[in-house]
């Protein structure tokens, strides 16, 4: 429930406060005054995107506050009878708010921290908005999420929905979301499975002409990497052997080098080994005459011992090293090769291969083409069984919630003053299968007794379309309840005996819900528990709008106004017994 609104440098608002309350509340004044705006106001907290123009001309910061009471998060309710067919996957957790960020978890409760009750504010600048949820930045999206479980809100915009035969199988499926959402589920899945075997089958049914151009090119392909004989690993190894029989001249020089300094006495400083050798004699005479020189002659003879080692395994790596421009020319064509197949087919040899292997299994496809279209038809056919016995579950489930929308719908709408109105939603079942199933949904509608229903947006006038999504609402929020409901001018085009059905059926919604409705009918502002008066007023040159909550007398002449425009005693004393009148019973 929201509970608390506060406005300021918005649009014609300057700085106004609402302590909004439960039951059925009502938004009056003069055309222009800005009651829609306080609409406009509850969507910008919720998420809608504002323009940037609703900045009072002269600030630079509009700001909305939005106080709220959010319910449980809850399965959607449907009405008796409802349950998932045959066919159907069980989902005993769907949601009115789904996909949420991870399974079963809720967005919004880092941002309660425990509490149910939770603070909006958008804050509206020359360059940019921005949200926050209990003082901490958030997403439209998460906002938008969050207003799917405040609100819903019902405009003359909602009307045209009623005339877009695209939208009725959304509604009637929005009546029972938790039983036809499984098998929806199922049925996309199955859907697109099928669509992917039909353009397969499509695939290999191509002209012959063509189909053996694309044989002789894969053919090629997968004999070229075949030949190869290449394997994971081997560019990598012949990188490294090219490196070595690329440098063998310089390696053997270094070798030569290392030897002579270890060996060859020729040089001015004598032989590693001899200096070692002479080095270990002195120590060993030392050793005689002072033990203590034991010691280091015993590193010393290691340190030989380790020198001899070393001249053996440099004698074994020179033997080694040898000019073979036979291999080298061998190893460079071998990584030319592999260059030239990563060119064609992958980035690494590992690709090339996985190239290889899908082309091969391609080539073996269309070279059993007959073969392999026979199963595919036969997957089809296996496929199409499945989609059709989940179609039908569904089939039934929409008629089912047809059947009861269509008596709840037609008997509210003989409430609201239209007793020879009849509404039918209609399913009907084609051969083709469709994202959703089989079905088409229309919504057909007449107002006498006696007439044929026809499509409702061929035939319903305005006035009718008002009473009709009010119907539609009131059957919808009995299945799946939100806590607020907001009617923006939805009585547009009607008076009379049915402004007042409308003015009963919305007190009863405010018997369940809160709900808040922007009204120029005086009988529904009769009706209402709370009564709060939008007018505009002039200081220091400039205009904006005050919100008054209306008792006692105040109420009265804004009622007689309404009535006639005027304030003489006549419509005076009407809009007194129309409050006494509709002062139907205090909310239960």
């Amino acid at each position: 429930m929201l509970s608390y609104l506060r406005i300021r440098n918005f649009g014609i608002f300057k700085d106004v406060e609402l302590e909004l309350a439960p039951g059925l509340t009502v938004f009056t004044g003069e055309t222009g005054a800005g009651k829609s705006m306080l609409v406009d106001a509850v969507m910008a907290c919720l998420g809608q995107r504002t323009p940037r123009d609703l900045l009072r001309a002269g600030e630079e910061r509009a700001v909305i506050e939005l106080v709220a009471s959010i319910p449980d998060r809850q399965g959607d309710r449907d009405g008796p009878g409802d349950s998932g067919g045959p066919g159907c996957s069980e989902n005993p957790d769907d949601s009115r708010i789904s996909e949420s960020p991870g399974e079963g978890e809720d967005p919004l409760a880092s941002f309660l921290e425990g509490s149910r009750e939770i603070i909006l504010q958008k804050d509206i600048l020359p360059d940019r908005s921005y949200l926050r949820l209990n003082g901490r930045l958030a997403t439209s999206s998460l906002a938008q999420e969050l207003g799917g479980r405040l609100v819903d809100i019902h405009g003359q915009q909602e009307h045209h929905s009623l005339l877009r035969p695209q939208n009725y199988l959304g509604i009637l499926d929005g009546l029972s979301r938790s039983s036809i959402e499984p098998c929806r589920r199922d049925f996309q899945l199955m859907y697109r499975e099928r669509q992917e075997v039909l353009s397969r089958m499509a695939d290999l049914g191509r002209g012959d002409r063509e189909r053996q151009r694309e044989i002789d090119l894969l053919s090629y392909q997968v004999r070229e990497i075949g030949d190869a004989k290449i394997r994971p690993g081997e560019e990598e190894e012949l990188r490294r052997e090219f490196a070595v029989l690329s440098s063998q001249e310089r390696l053997v020089e270094l070798a030569e080098r290392c030897y002579s300094a270890l060996y060859d006495s020729r040089g001015p400083r004598g032989a590693a080994f001899e200096l070692l050798d002479e080095a270990v004699e002195c120590l060993k005479r030392a050793s005689s005459i002072d033990e203590r020189a034991a010691g280091p002659l015993d590193t010393l003879q290691q340190a030989a011992f380790a020198l001899e080692a070393g001249l053996d395994a440099l004698r074994q790596y020179r033997r080694g090293l040898s000019l073979d421009p036979g291999r080298l020319k061998l190893v460079s064509d071998r990584l030319d090769l592999i260059q030239r197949l990563k060119s064609k087919y992958g980035d690494s040899v590992e690709s090339v291969l996985d190239y290889a292997k899908k082309a091969e299994a391609r080539l073996n496809e269309l070279l059993s083409a007959d073969e392999t279209l026979s199963k595919m038809k036969d997957k089809l056919a296996a496929l199409e069984s499945r989609m059709r016995e989940v179609g039908e579950s569904m089939s039934a489930l929409r008629r089912d919630t047809a059947l009861r929308m269509s008596g709840s719908v037609t008997s509210s709408l003989r409430e609201l003053g239209m007793p020879g109105a009849c509404f039918s939603a209609l399913v009907e079942s084609g051969d083709d299968p469709l994202p959703w199933g089989y079905d088409r949904v229309s919504f057909l509608f007449t107002a006498n007794t006696g007439e044929a229903p026809m499509p409702v947006h061929k035939v319903a006038s305005g006035g009718e379309l008002s009473r009709l999504m009010l119907a539609i609402k009131s059957f919808l929020e009995s299945t799946d309840p939100v806590p607020t409901l907001i009617f923006d001018e939805i009585d547009a085009g009607i008076g009379g005996k049915a402004g007042q059905a409308v003015a009963e059926s919305l007190w009863k919604l405010g018997r369940s819900h809160q709900v808040l409705c922007v009204t120029h009918l005086a009988s529904i502002a009769a009706a209402a528990d709370s009564h709060y008066l939008v007018s505009k007023v002039e200081e220091g040159g400039r205009t904006h709008a005050t919100v008054r909550l209306l008792s006692g007398e105040e109420r009265v002449h804004e009622v007689a106004r309404m009535l006639s425009g005027t304030e003489d005693p006549v419509s005076l004393e009407h809009a007194r017994e129309l409050l006494k009148s509709r002062a139907i019973q205090p909310r239960g």
